[in-house]
């Protein structure tokens, strides 16, 4: 199990026991115990989590609603690149997209050379930028909106209102975690975000890594029902929810899983 894959599993530790000692964290991932102790402390320079003399303990989802960009962007990158290249592959060129910030959705901007792209992202926007300093290129439309600065994405209701006034060929999405009801997101303000882009396109495709099944989230963003595609990761331990995601409607398309991910 590589680094980024270690610190995914102790975050989803923390979020069902709350404290967690380094030696937990060693038994658990089958590391020594300095390694153990790295984990926690980057975790907690995150401020995910909080040291105390021999472990960590969770902090609660009001004083930490997200897991920073800078450290989701590492876990799974392999397979979310190869998840946002398929989702990518979906799309036709010169359409008009909306994409959901996050760590998935952001490899897009390596990915997508025409028509317009509406997102809340702006390390997306940033990274459209640099590849096209000039005027070719995908047009970027950002909406207004409260700065989330931990997920780098613009929330709240004047995003949403913004975003209400576009209609788009598709839109292109992640979210905290999945389950056999639908998706869910981090709080209302995000989740708010997320299901106007959807409320307003024609074709919904979500991007979600292996690690978003069961993973815990606040506030329920949509049923499956308002999903056309899920573009994932083949991990074995999903196959049964897959199966009920797809007996929903839902077209499924997997990419390898990455190697250290299931648990």
């Amino acid at each position: 199990m590589n680094r980024s894959s270690q610190e995914e599993a102790v975050c989803r530790l923390l979020e069902k026991r709350g404290v967690l000692t380094t030696g937990e964290i060693a038994g658990e991932l089958g590391c020594s115990s300095a390694t153990a102790r790295r984990i926690a402390g980057r975790l907690a320079e995150n401020r995910i989590a909080r040291r105390f003399h021999g472990g960590i303990r969770r902090i609660e989802p009001d004083a930490n609603q997200s897991i920073p960009f800078p450290l989701r962007e590492q876990w799974f990158s392999r397979e979310k690149r190869l998840i946002a290249e398929t989702a990518a592959g979906l799309i036709a060129r010169n359409s008009v997209i909306f994409i959901h910030g996050g760590s998935t959705t952001t490899w897009l901007g390596n990915l997508i050379d025409s028509g317009s792209v509406i997102t809340n992202s702006l390390h997306l926007a940033e990274l459209i930028r640099q590849r096209f300093p000039s005027d070719e290129g995908p047009e970027v439309i950002i909406p207004g909106g409260t700065l989330d600065r931990k997920a780098g994405i613009l929330t709240g209701t004047r995003a949403e209102r913004a975003i209400a006034g576009y209609h788009a060929d598709a839109v292109l999405f992640s979210a905290r975690g999945i389950d056999e009801a639908g998706i869910l997101d981090t709080n209302d303000a995000t989740a708010g975000v997320a299901r106007t882009m959807i409320e307003h396109a024609h074709l919904a495709v979500m991007l979600a890594d292996h690690s978003k099944f069961r993973a815990a989230g606040m506030a329920r963003l949509v049923p499956w029902g308002a999903v056309d595609i899920l573009v994932t990761g083949a991990c074995p331990e999903n196959l049964p929810m897959l199966e009920t995601i797809r007996k929903q409607g839902v077209k499924i398309i997997t990419v390898p899983c990455e190697e250290g991910g299931a648990r």
